[in-house]
């Protein structure tokens, strides 16, 4: 399924735009603080229901007005509509059935490979993003994720309670429940690590990067559990009671889990230039995009944001062929368009800012 047009209404700095979209690549250029981000912003959260650049929802919401509304049509005639009212939960509607979604319904739906500037470092990103990433492929790739992650959630609290509480009591209660839980945790983000080591050894993509990236078969991604492997879960939970009682939180365990990139079993941030780390992050979304595809059979958008900076024209030529040569329907921006000119099913649009004003032209 294939986006074919984007319309916004009071979202961000675009009081109205309808933006067609090629079914190969559409680049998005202008000056930066034009309105480029705010339009993958749009698209983002018009197939998602969520902002990637601010928590609160409201934020896209065009200044000193109430309401935004995103429509986006696809291919075969079907279309999302989101109404967001300032400070009420987004209404979402599928415009063929009229069918209203909730969001694990829209994310389902209509899966995506967002890559933006907090994204574009994997080498040095925070635990918590990269648990993002974890978490995000693992919903489309094990059927039992969101499950396994809300019943997490559920003891992580309940047992933040009882810390809270010095409720003695009742933490063995929640750490024989953590300690069940842990196993399956770990299970399915070990598989899924695994998957994607085998496909920066073995996968066309990487093939297609190496040539001008010698060091790529020699990058790996490494688990971290969120504890210590050389103990048990359960006596690291008992460890860290005292601890974990001054915290108020459970200071181990799968919640904490990430992931390490290595070239040849030494930290990828000692070794990588800034451009190579960020192209090392795209191969990983591209990666990210593949598996779900192959476990839902269905084709993520790709979602790239400031593509520009901090990659060299070898790789971004590179990336670009890549893209199209294997039909992704991709948007992108970029402070500039010079790399991309000549490029056959490539579409361009420039974005400048007049006053308080985004247009596209």
């Amino acid at each position: 399924m294939l986006i074919t047009e984007l319309k916004l209404e009071n979202f961000r700095c675009y009081e109205f735009i309808e933006l067609p979209i090629n079914s190969g690549v559409t680049l998005i250029y202008g000056e930066n603080g034009s309105g480029k981000s705010s339009i993958i912003e749009a698209l983002y959260f018009s197939i998602s229901g969520k902002s990637f650049r601010a928590t609160d929802a409201n934020a896209v919401i065009r200044k000193n007005l109430n309401q935004t509304q995103t429509f986006i049509t696809f291919n075969n005639g079907s279309g999302v509509k989101i109404t967001k009212k300032l400070n009420e939960k987004s209404k979402i509607i599928q415009t063929k059935d009229k069918k209203t979604l909730n969001y694990s319904q829209l994310v389902t739906n209509y899966p995506s490979c967002l890559i933006e500037n907090r994204e574009f470092f994997f080498t040095t990103s925070s635990p918590e993003e990269k648990r993002a990433f974890l978490n995000k492929t693992l919903f489309y790739v094990e059927q039992n994720t969101k499950k396994i992650i809300n019943e997490l959630k559920k003891i992580l609290y309940q047992r933040a309670a009882c810390l809270k509480k010095r409720d003695l009591a009742q933490i063995p209660y929640w750490d024989q429940k953590l300690i069940q839980l842990e196993p399956l945790i770990t299970e399915s983000n070990l598989n899924l690590v695994q998957s994607i080591n085998e496909m920066l050894k073995n996968s066309i993509l990487i093939d297609h990067f190496s040539a001008k990236n010698p060091w790529l078969p020699d990058l790996s991604i490494q688990y971290a559990h969120g504890y210590d492997i050389n103990h048990s879960f359960s006596s690291i939970l008992q460890q860290n009671i005292e601890k974990d009682m001054i915290l108020k939180r459970t200071s181990s365990g799968p919640h904490r889990r990430t992931f390490d990139l290595l070239i040849k079993n030494k930290p990828a941030y000692e070794i990588l230039s800034r451009g190579q780390q960020k192209m090392t992050s795209i191969i990983l979304h591209l990666i990210q995009r593949e598996l779900i595809k192959i476990h839902t059979e269905m084709n993520p958008i790709v979602l790239m944001d400031d593509i520009s900076s901090e990659l060299d024209n070898d790789n971004a030529n590179l990336m670009l062929k890549y893209l199209l040569n294997n039909s992704i329907q991709t948007i992108m921006t970029s402070i500039e368009n010079k790399r991309f000119l000549g490029e056959k099913d490539l579409t361009m649009f420039y974005v400048e800012q007049i006053g308080d004003k985004s247009n596209v032209k």
